[in-house]
């Protein structure tokens, strides 16, 4: 799996790592280490074909500037399991970005998941997932309540993870806005077939 997502800036990337550490160590809650490093999500797919994908990023992201987001606190997604995250504001410059870069990828994207199409795309970071269940949630909620999570930061990057047959995720590319792709590492991801 691959996916297109924005790495959060400090002192936020700390402040998710200290909630995560918080819910492990009250509530055992750490699946969500998986994925170690706060961010949301534009698009998830089985693969991205990367030779046509990693030239289109830089050259989109060379002409974009870095532009503030915003979060409003806690929310969470219903399913047999919930996942419980700090919600990101759909700001129009926000979704008019999402738009840009769901309409780029997607030829490039094998098996794009629904669940990021333009019709359900929910941003949000994710603060505990398969592990949570609907009993512990009040509890775990409770605690969260203390944290201030309306925050505003700088979003300036675009960067594509990669998960591993672990499981594990790791950061494949960062794109910097206004200054294209600075950043690789090794994922070694065979591509699909589509």
């Amino acid at each position: 799996m691959q996916a297109v997502i924005s790495l959060l800036p400090e002192p936020y990337t700390s402040q998710v790592e200290q909630i995560w550490n918080a819910l492990e160590d009250r509530f055992g809650l750490s699946y969500i280490r998986v994925t170690p490093f706060p961010h949301f999500t534009w698009q998830l797919g089985d693969a991205y074909h990367e030779e046509e994908v990693i030239p289109r990023l830089h050259e989109f992201t060379l002409r974009q500037k870095p532009f503030e987001v915003k979060t409003q606190g806690l929310n969470f997604f219903t399913s047999e399991r919930p996942v419980l995250f700090i919600e990101v504001h759909k700001s129009p410059k926000l979704l008019d970005l999402y738009s840009a870069i769901w309409n780029l990828l997607l030829p490039f994207t094998i098996d794009p998941s629904p669940l990021y199409s333009p019709e359900r795309w929910h941003p949000h970071i994710t603060l505990a997932l398969e592990d949570l269940s609907w009993e512990m949630m009040d509890k775990v909620t409770a605690h969260l309540q203390q944290e201030d999570l309306s925050w505003r930061f700088l979003l300036d990057n675009i960067t594509i993870a990669c998960q591993h047959a672990d499981g594990k995720s790791q950061v494949e590319h960062i794109f910097r806005l206004g200054k294209g792709l600075t950043e690789s590492f090794d994922c070694c991801l065979p591509l699909q077939k589509s």
